[in-house]
């Protein structure tokens, strides 16, 4: 397999194609420098990346935050290859620097789990922990460490300092303490057409058998809360963000699912089952209203009244699509 070259000042090695999401862009990438080529939808939809969190997350931006990608998503992924995978955790920013060294010098690539807050290619005031990037290798004279991230195509030179900081959270959801993954190899083992069939019913299983701030569940715990955010003094806020995190935030429109469908259609030239379900237009209902929620959202920031009956009914159709597919999705 051919492996580009970083710009010639670097000769770093490197795989990477832009993407709409951190985690399932560099899992693609990480999953291609070792020898295995999917889409960034498969490996979404390899790791049943959909998901429902309504969270008050203490220190976050706004004060109620609506996630729709699930929880150990890049886990479940990974360990489809290994599955004793575990994170390499630290307890200081500099153990966890030396750490990376070693692999990166000694040619492989680390997915690490950062905090855009600290990365100054965003220049981001607001912290936003979880979020995956790809380190390939570094700089010995200045100590820079080469990333690639989602959208951008180039190699990025990250300062040391700022990726340390980067690399440790302990906002909810995400919290990280220096979390990298960097394995000498990637075995393909199995079936991966039972991998992803698999892998569809654990997606359903974890819409539909959540909790009151998990899962399907959640949308009728957030309809409640809906005059909480209409009595927050900023709520144009909150409700800008809730649009951000569900139609723009690297998820490629209508809260992932759009990418799901993607995965689904893939999966259908491998499985007589899914392509004759009603799978993959029913997701495409899904997205639909996951991204009428987000307009409305949208529409609200910009308004002069918070629209609880529009936002009421907006999270019903959501969550009517959400039962109807995940119900369909275990029968399949």
């Amino acid at each position: 397999m051919s492996i580009p070259l970083a710009p010639p000042e670097t000769g770093i090695r490197f795989i990477h194609r832009t993407g709409h999401h951190c985690g399932s862009s560099a899992l693609r990438d990480l999953l291609e420098f070792h020898g295995i080529v999917l889409s960034e939808a498969f490996c979404f939809g390899l790791g049943s990346g959909l998901g429902i969190s309504y969270l008050a997350p203490s220190g976050a931006p706004v004060p109620y935050m609506v996630h729709v990608r699930s929880l150990g998503f890049e886990e479940r992924v990974l360990r489809t290859f290994t599955p004793s995978m575990s994170w390499s955790t630290f307890a200081s920013g500099n153990a966890a620097m030396l750490a990376l060294d070693e692999r990166l010098d000694a040619g492989f690539p680390a997915l690490l789990l950062t905090d855009i807050f600290h990365l100054p290619y965003y220049g981001s005031s607001t912290h936003f922990p979880g979020h995956a990037i790809m380190a390939w290798g570094r700089s010995r004279e200045s100590g820079d460490v080469f990333v690639t991230d989602t959208e951008r195509p180039e190699l990025l030179a990250v300062p040391r300092d700022k990726l340390a900081l980067a690399r440790f959270s302990n906002q909810e959801p995400f919290p990280h303490q220096g979390n990298m993954y960097s394995p000498d190899s990637l075995p393909l083992t199995g079936s991966l057409r039972e991998a992803a069939r698999a892998a569809v019913r654990c997606n359903a299983g974890l819409l539909l058998n959540g909790s009151q701030c998990s899962g399907i569940a959640a949308l009728g715990h957030w309809r409640e809360q809906l005059p909480l955010w209409a009595s927050e003094v900023d709520w144009r806020w909150t409700t800008r963000f809730a649009y951000q995190l569900i139609e723009k935030r690297g998820t490629g429109g209508g809260g992932f699912r759009k990418m799901y469908a993607d995965f689904l259609d893939e999966l259908a030239l491998l499985d007589n089952e899914i392509r004759n379900s009603p799978l993959p237009a029913l997701m495409r209902k899904s997205a639909s209203a996951w991204t009428q929620l987000a307009l409305t959202l949208k529409v609200a920031s910009e308004g002069e009244r918070f629209p609880l009956t529009e936002l009421e009914a907006a999270i019903t159709a959501v969550e009517h699509a959400e039962i109807h597919y995940a119900q369909a999705a275990l029968q399949a």
